[in-house]
């Protein structure tokens, strides 16, 4: 690798770098309607699921489509909806470590934890614009 671009490839960086902090839920109890309002209101693509200020699940843009094919109703409750299997990382976790854990799970929204609690959230948008970012700058230095 030509070291010329090494801060391009630099993938050993952590997570916590990018992670976003600002996590937008709903309560287990709420409708699924409300989940699916609530991610159109914020323009997100995921959506914590909260019990007692507890994550308990997440619903993704792609879940929402499953889930509307499968013939649930806007009535139905969250809890019936979510995703409970989450698929976590530590927010020391290299960025590498993340993109390996996206591409064998097959997902482009990963929770992040810090000493056992979700703390915030990375997406494969965020690595998208990191690169994108140090491609600029990189390009605005030449």
């Amino acid at each position: 690798m030509n070291t010329r671009y090494s801060a391009f490839y630099d993938l050993k960086r952590p997570v916590r770098e990018v992670v976003t902090k600002r996590l937008i839920g709903i309560n287990q109890e709420a409708s699924f309607k409300e989940g699916v309002s609530k991610m159109v209101e914020f323009n997100i693509s995921s959506l914590v699921i909260t019990d007692n200020g507890r994550v308990v699940g997440f619903m993704t843009d792609t879940d929402v489509k499953r889930a509307v094919a499968q013939g649930f109703t806007p009535e139905m409750k969250m809890k019936q909806v979510m995703t409970t299997d989450l698929i976590t990382v530590n927010i020391s976790t290299t960025i590498r470590e993340v993109l390996e854990t996206m591409s064998k799970n097959k997902i482009k929204h990963l929770l992040v934890t810090e000493q056992g609690k979700v703390v915030g959230i990375v997406t494969i948008r965020d690595l998208e614009h990191m690169v994108r970012q140090t491609l600029e700058t990189y390009i605005s230095r030449e």
